[in-house]
């Protein structure tokens, strides 16, 4: 028997994703809900890049592939500091910070969120820290690390808009082979068809919640990337039925498998 999905995520971004499914047998199609655009005031950002070049940070922490992409961008050509060190908040964070900055990531939590860094990252109190992040990220980073007495110089790097976004893309990048692509208006009447949705963030499950205010069909089941995407799934009076304990194709292919495939619960719980 074959499987349908909805990925609710950039194309190119759930491509990989796309061929793990395959090899279960689960037809995939993505959907983009989100975009992320440069801020519409870009200096405090280009000013906190010029003092990260200067050396006058000892820790830069990142959080997201989009926050990468933008310093990536604006350094050009310029270098980290060799002393810079740098935190990473999980494994898809990391591999963009050597692929696109060629730096090695120097701390990444095993539990990979904001609560997984606070709970293993030992700072001395003072430490200066660099956070450039998104526009809906929320304060839980920042504010542990300013209870411990850090100094924590916070930036918006990218802003989180509806697709199709008005603003310039952070990062136009396309799939590298064809994909099912649905449009936003197009959903609803696919919705029927689909055994699967997947979730990839917050801002991703209030844009789907506007466009479906029913209840999800009886068979279709959900996956949440981390927690914070199940906790607005819930709050969304949607259902959750797995959590992705890896934010990654592989881990997302193992959390489907469980749910299509009837081997019971498949919710992987970040933190107890």
């Amino acid at each position: 028997m074959g499987y349908n999905a909805l990925i609710l995520r950039n194309p190119a971004r759930a491509e990989d994703t796309v061929v793990e499914f395959e090899k279960l047998g689960i037809t995939s199609w993505c959907a983009q809900l989100i975009e992320t655009i440069w801020p519409e005031e870009p200096h405090g950002l280009e000013a906190m890049v010029q003092r990260l070049v200067a050396g006058e940070y000892s820790w830069l922490v990142l959080t997201s592939v989009n926050t990468v992409v933008v310093l990536e961008k604006l350094l050009a050509s310029s270098l980290l500091p060799a002393s810079l060190r740098i935190a990473s908040v999980g494994e898809k964070t990391s591999d963009a910070i050597t692929a696109k900055l060629g730096r090695n990531v120097d701390f990444q939590p095993e539990i990979q969120s904001a609560s997984g860094m606070l709970d293993k990252w030992q700072l001395a109190p003072g430490t200066r820290i660099c956070y450039p992040h998104g526009d809906l990220a929320k304060p839980t980073l920042s504010a542990g690390l300013l209870d411990r007495g850090m100094v924590v110089d916070e930036v918006i790097a990218y802003q989180t808009v509806s697709a199709p976004a008005a603003g310039t893309v952070v990062d136009p990048v396309g799939a590298q082979r064809p994909l099912n692509v649905l449009q936003p208006e197009a959903i609803v009447a696919k919705l029927e068809q689909m055994d699967l949705l997947v979730f990839s963030a917050p801002s991703v499950v209030r844009e789907f919640r506007q466009l479906i205010e029913s209840d999800l069909p009886v068979s279709t089941r959900t996956i949440a990337i981390g927690q914070p995407t199940a906790k607005a799934l819930r709050a969304a009076d949607l259902p959750v039925h797995a959590i992705a304990a890896e934010p990654t194709p592989q881990g997302l292919a193992r959390a489907a498998k469980d749910l299509l495939q009837l081997h019971g619960p498949a919710v992987v719980e970040e933190t107890k």
